[in-house]
């Protein structure tokens, strides 16, 4: 391992050994941020420092790094996490707060979700400062504190640049990556650059009636009910499927890395779209994600006694809406359907999917050209993101909209920190 790496990795496995785990203390971002300061002085004496929420939440520790540039005219947000979700220790090969480094290799929760991406944002403006660089115009990085929970770390600092006139112009968080052998024929790495979100609902369905003992049980009891409204939720398309333009964009920029009839089908999806929608979703689930709104039971509670029959009982399904679907829409379909089973319907949380990057900006054929400068031998293809990241509240403050160049020497070391860092794998 080089000096260089192993600075790297040194500095990666001290962030690592926080347990910044959701909601689970200030003391703890304390501490984390604590580190950040020690192993990136610069940044800390040369940007300013906020953050923002604390006012609102004293227990908030979202945190906003502003770079001054030499314009304010068009400012860029560099986006990541503190927060990281909760690790069992007895199904780790080393324990997830440990920060390891064995094999080449930095293993802990956080190193792929997503400190790594803090990691190489901060490095990149310390080594930056330390050669003098001053920006074209002025950088931000933003860095929530609860991202994993959905939390307000994000939509604080979304406040503040309200409230501080401030309307950036590109936002790049965590999402995609760089991804190998991912589709049968592939025949290059391609870097998958997010440009959509899907929606996110949590629904309750909860069964009732007038319980009882298990020795003399009627018919159609909460959990029957229960059983079969689930199994057809399983069996049958309840969400209309439909090839999307972030699919479609997505299926057609992996085209170039796919051999044989995938990828003369991938190039040409628009005119395959209705073999592609009928055929994807039943080979492999990412089918399904990718053509429509999915549901996933994932929770489920009933009586506390194995012999008495519950007077409720329940069960939580997660969906993810896809581009195309309201979330409004899709609950009053499975609202309308679980009347039929005589269950009724709880929305814990629902959010529509995000806007969709335009890839014809220059802002994005910037990035992607910069992405090929540092990995020219990977393919790239904007990415349907099944997830959720910090990004879809950025995104609603993007102008994205003029042709001035972004801050080339700012993306091109950052990913000189990415190049740099590529033989450190790491485990989730």
């Amino acid at each position: 391992m080089s000096n260089q790496f192993e600075k790297y990795a040194n500095t990666f496995a001290k962030m690592i050994q926080c347990p910044t785990v959701s909601a689970s203390g200030a003391e703890y971002f304390d501490k984390f941020q604590q580190v950040l300061k020690e192993q990136f002085p610069l940044v800390f004496s040369n940007l300013e420092v906020y953050y923002p929420g604390v006012d609102k939440d004293e227990q908030s520790r979202a945190l906003l790094l502003k770079w001054r540039g030499k314009s304010s005219a068009r400012p860029m947000v560099l986006m990541a996490h503190q927060d990281v979700v909760p690790a069992d220790p007895a199904t780790w090969t080393y324990p997830p707060y440990a920060g390891t480094i064995d094999d080449g290799k930095v293993w802990g929760r956080g190193t792929m979700d997503c400190k790594n991406t803090l990691f190489i944002t901060i490095n990149a403006v310390e080594e930056l400062l330390q050669e003098g660089f001053v920006p074209e115009n002025d950088v931000y990085l933003s860095y929530s504190d609860c991202e994993e929970n959905s939390g307000m770390g994000a939509p604080y600092a979304v406040e503040w640049f309200k409230e501080h006139d401030v309307h950036p112009v590109v936002a790049v968080d965590e999402g995609g990556a760089i991804i190998e052998n991912a589709f049968p024929g592939m025949k290059m790495p391609f870097a998958m650059v997010g440009i959509l979100e899907k929606g996110y609902a949590d629904v309750k369905f909860t069964a009732h009636s007038k319980g009882g003992h298990s020795s003399s049980p009627p018919n159609n009891t909460p959990i029957a009910r229960l059983s079969a409204f689930v199994n057809y939720c399983e069996t049958h398309v309840i969400f209309k499927r439909r090839m999307s333009d972030a699919a479609l964009q997505m299926l057609k920029g992996i085209s170039t890395g796919l051999g044989g009839a995938l990828g003369f089908i991938t190039k040409h999806a628009k005119g395959f779209a209705p073999l592609i929608v009928k055929a994807l979703p039943a080979i492999t689930p990412f089918g399904k994600a990718l053509l429509g709104t999915t549901m996933t039971f994932t929770m489920a509670e009933g009586s506390k006694a194995p012999n008495v029959i519950p007077q409720s009982a329940s069960v939580v399904a997660n969906l993810r809406f896809g581009p195309g679907d309201k979330s409004a829409d899709c609950i009053a379909k499975l609202t309308k359907l679980a009347s039929k089973y005589d269950i009724e319907v709880e929305v814990l949380t629902a959010r529509e999917h995000s806007a969709t990057v335009d890839i014809t900006t220059p802002e994005y054929k910037h990035f992607v050209d910069t992405m090929r400068e540092q990995f020219p031998n990977i393919g790239i293809s904007p990415y349907l993101m099944f997830g959720g990241t910090d990004c879809r509240h950025m995104q609603t403050m993007c102008l994205a909209q003029s042709d001035a160049p972004l801050a080339t020497s700012i993306l091109n070391n950052l990913h000189q920190c990415m190049q740099a860092m590529k033989t450190l794998t790491f485990n989730l």
